[in-house]
């Protein structure tokens, strides 16, 4: 009688470990991965966005004030390049992870910087 009691509690542990395994490797691949995506054309492109969408972000040229940013789709795919002001040349450089977001049309880095197709000139005094 006290064999066949542990047939039986074996039998059942058994059980629920092999569920316990079946419901963690369910679970292990359903799960999306949290890493950010990586663009291996471009190493220096930084993500910039969430799991439902974003952008990379890439500063190609640095010649203080002006920096030549490159942003690009999930897929690597050019949406658009130009030059930025940041700062002036004394100034903290503007780099990739600075930059909090991509609206379209400007950078948000701490304001909204407009990306234009030629380098600005300095300011006339």
């Amino acid at each position: 009688m006290k064999l066949r009691a542990w047939q039986c509690l074996i039998a059942f542990l058994s059980s629920v470990g092999l569920l316990a395994i079946l419901v963690g490797l369910t679970l292990l691949l359903r799960m999306e991965s949290s890493t950010e995506p990586k663009l291996f054309a471009h190493p220096h492109a930084l993500w910039i966005g969430a799991e439902d969408g974003g952008v990379f972000v890439e500063i190609t040229k640095h010649e203080a004030p002006d920096y030549y940013v490159e942003i690009r789709h999930e897929n690597g795919g050019m949406w658009t390049e130009g030059w930025v002001r940041y700062g002036t040349r004394d100034s903290h450089p503007l780099s990739a992870a600075a930059i909090g977001g991509y609206g379209g049309e400007e950078l948000y880095v701490y304001t909204g910087v407009a990306i234009t197709p030629q380098k600005q000139g300095v300011a006339q005094r």
